[in-house]
Parts: structure tokens; sequence; C-alpha cells
């Protein structure tokens, strides 16, 4: 009774982070990219749950839907992907294989209804346990939601991943674009997939009883997508990388392009005084300069051994020895503190100080 309690003040302690995301969501949602996407997966959620609140308010009238609302849980995470990956690509493929986990997912839910009520009703009350071959359909829906969720987790992951590690060859002032925190979200997510399934496959084969396993998969999978969903609420600023990967691991552009291409990236950086604009980013550049910002990253990479941001950066470092070290006796000796061409002294001070020079006084 009392462990029944205290899943009871879980349940709606969870309504009411799920009411902070919408509350979030309403507010921010001006400044959310993608936001119907975002709006989409939020309303997923309280779906997914339903199980839940049939036990939770002793809604037995609706146990014809018991089992049917795990597929919601494939929609939040299609959702949240379509969301961000606008924000790590500039020219996000339009594939609908995205969604075959989904459409796969509800034709495998739709088993359930091999299930008649009568057990529905008696599973509300204590999970089915073991005897795979005879209940297969109560647990082919959980098992996939987790694999499902698993999956497209880590795919939101890589692309994170990716974006991260090709940054700084498509934009300066790198820390204005990252999203750590996200990466951190959605890797927690695959690892509490990862133990739902894990849980659902020890119920099936029965190597333990744990009466109440649906609502843990449940609690488990329902608190780590909301998790998901708040961290999506915050507005963030990325740079959308416009680089073709696999172009730029081949790394392969003609000597004569690398030299034209090069010399257009100077003409266009000094000409426009791009070293002192912040939050520079490679498209933004390569439009400037009417370069291909794959074909400019490469030969970036093999004729000057640099990425775009340490390209910028040298004319940054130019910029300080030759103007402002004659000019601002502070920014002098903090340079001779930090030293002229460390990180520190070009990707924070002088940053700061460009920032402060272009605000309005």
């Amino acid at each position: 009774m009392k462990a029944n309690m205290v899943y009871d003040y879980a349940l709606y302690a969870a309504l009411f982070f799920y009411f902070i995301v919408v509350v979030r969501f309403v507010y921010y949602r001006q400044r959310i990219s993608q936001s119907p996407w975002l709006a989409a997966a939020i309303l997923s959620w309280p779906i997914f749950m339903l199980d839940e609140w049939m036990r939770l308010w002793q809604l037995t009238q609706l146990a014809p839907l018991y089992g049917l609302s795990d597929v919601f849980a494939v929609l939040l995470m299609t959702c949240s992907y379509r969301m961000v990956k606008p924000m790590l690509l500039a020219y996000p493929s339009k594939r609908s294989r995205l969604w075959v986990p989904f459409w796969v997912m509800a034709v495998l839910q739709l088993t359930i209804l091999l299930i008649p009520t009568e057990d529905k009703l008696q599973w509300l009350e204590a999970s089915p346990s073991g005897e795979p071959l005879m209940l297969w359909p109560a647990y082919l829906a959980s098992l996939t939601t987790g694999f499902c969720v698993l999956l497209i987790g880590i795919l939101i992951t890589e692309h994170i991943q990716m974006y991260h590690r090709h940054l700084p060859e498509q934009a300066v002032d790198v820390q204005e674009f990252r999203v750590p925190r996200l990466a951190s979200v959605m890797a927690n997510t695959v690892v509490v997939a990862f133990a739902s399934i894990l849980l659902v496959t020890a119920a099936t084969f029965g190597f333990f009883i744990v009466p109440y396993w649906e609502s843990l998969h449940h609690m488990a999978l329902g608190v780590s997508l909301l998790v998901v969903l708040f961290s999506l609420t915050f507005p963030r600023t990325t740079s959308p990388s416009p680089l073709d990967y696999e172009r730029l691991d081949e790394g392969v552009v003609k000597p004569a392009e690398v030299r034209a291409v090069i010399g257009e990236a100077k003409r266009t950086m000094i000409d426009g005084k791009n070293y002192k604009k912040l939050g520079l980013t490679l498209k933004d550049f390569s439009d400037e300069a009417g370069v291909d910002p794959t074909t400019l990253a490469i030969a970036l990479q093999l004729e000057l051994k640099k990425n775009f941001r340490g390209f910028v950066y040298q004319y940054r470092l130019d910029y300080a020895k030759n103007v402002l070290l004659r000019s601002d006796a502070k920014i002098a000796k903090v340079a001779k503190r930090l030293g002229l061409n460390s990180e520190k002294f070009l990707g924070d001070v002088l940053v700061k100080y460009l920032r402060n020079s272009q605000e309005p006084h």
C-alpha cells in the first residue's frame, strides 16, 4: 500500500513537471525553432502514459484501450528528431524512413487487441509475467517501444556529436552555438531505454517477478522523455552546418580550385573586416565570398592546415597585434598576462572587447 502511494505521488509529480513543460513551451514558442514538432511531441507524452492514468484514477471503462499507447513514445522521439535535426544541419534530408519505427510500432501495437478486456482489467492490478508464447502481445509493444526509443535516441545523439566535432570548421565563436546539455539528455534517454528493454525481457521470460513492471517501464521512459521535452523548451542559438560531411572526410579538391577559393576567402575577410564580426559562421562567410562552404573547409585544411575558426583567429591575432595593442594599454596588459596567441585571449577577452565596441554607447 505504501509503495502504491509513493508511486501515485510520483505520477502527480510527473504531471506537475509536464505542466511546467507546457508553460515553458507556451512562453518561449516564438523563440524556439521548429516549434510545431515540439508541440506534437509535448502532446504525445500524456497519451503515452494513458495506462498509468487508468491505474491512478481507476478508469476501468477505458480498459479496451489498455496497451495501445506505447506508440506515442516513439512518436514523441520522432518529432523530437525532426525538431533537432534542422538545428544542426543547414540542409537536412527529409527521408521518409525516419517514420519506419513509428509505423512498425503502430502495427505491432495492434496485436494487443487480441487480448480480452477481462485480462486487461487484471493487468491493471498486476502486470503479466512469463508465458511469452501465450502472452506475447502484452510484451511485444513494450519491448518494441524500448528498442525504437533507443534507436532514435542514438541517432539524435550521433547528430549532436557530429555537430560538435565539426563546429570549429563552420563557426568561429563556438561557445555561442554548443548544445552540450541536450547531448547529455539524449544519452541518458538511450541508457533508460536500454534498461527498459532489460526489464521487459526479464518479465517476459520470468527471470524474476516484478508485479508492476509495466508501471516501471512507463515511469522510467516517461520521466526520461519529460526531461527531453523540458530540455527542448530552452531557446537555443545553433549554427546549422552547411558542410557535406562525406565530401569533408574525403578531402578532395583540385589544386587550382583550392588556390582560387583561398584567394577569394582572404579578400573577403580583409575587405569586409569579417574577423571583427562576432558569431561569424562558415555559411554566412561563404555566401559573402561566393564559394561553396565544404570546398572552402577542405581548402583551408589542405592549403593552410587550419579549420575555419583557426583561419579567422589568425586575422583576429593580427588585428590585436597591429591595432589593439598599440591603441589600448589595458588590452595590451591582458594580452601580455594571458599570452597573445592563447585561447583565453582570442576566444574570450578579444571577443568581449569586440562585443563591447559594437554596442551603442
